[in-house]
């Protein structure tokens, strides 16, 4: 599914998470993995524990990080894109 300003992303609640050092870890028990998201994917599953655009979540980032909004929206999306497909974070646009 491709993500667009309206999309509507959420973190699966299903995947186990705790922070550490400022990195999160996480288990997927559905994919039997550990994943470890950076600081700035740490940022971006905080913000997702509520459901909310993609164009909102790019709002957030560049005024908290002072970076221009289209190297943010390519970072951004890479890291959805593979969040998704590991069924990490939840993609709704109905």
């Amino acid at each position: 599914m491709k993500i667009n300003n309206n999309s509507k992303l959420i973190r699966n609640n299903e995947i186990l998470a705790s922070e550490m050092d400022g990195e999160t870890v996480m288990m997927s028990i559905e994919n039997s993995e550990y994943y470890s998201l950076s600081k700035i994917g740490t940022v971006i599953w905080g913000i997702l524990e509520t459901e909310i655009t993609f164009s909102k979540l790019i709002d957030i980032l560049t005024e908290k990080y002072n970076v221009e909004r289209n190297i943010c929206e390519n970072d951004t999306l890479e890291f959805l894109e593979n969040s998704i497909k590991k069924n990490v974070i939840l993609i709704n646009d109905k």
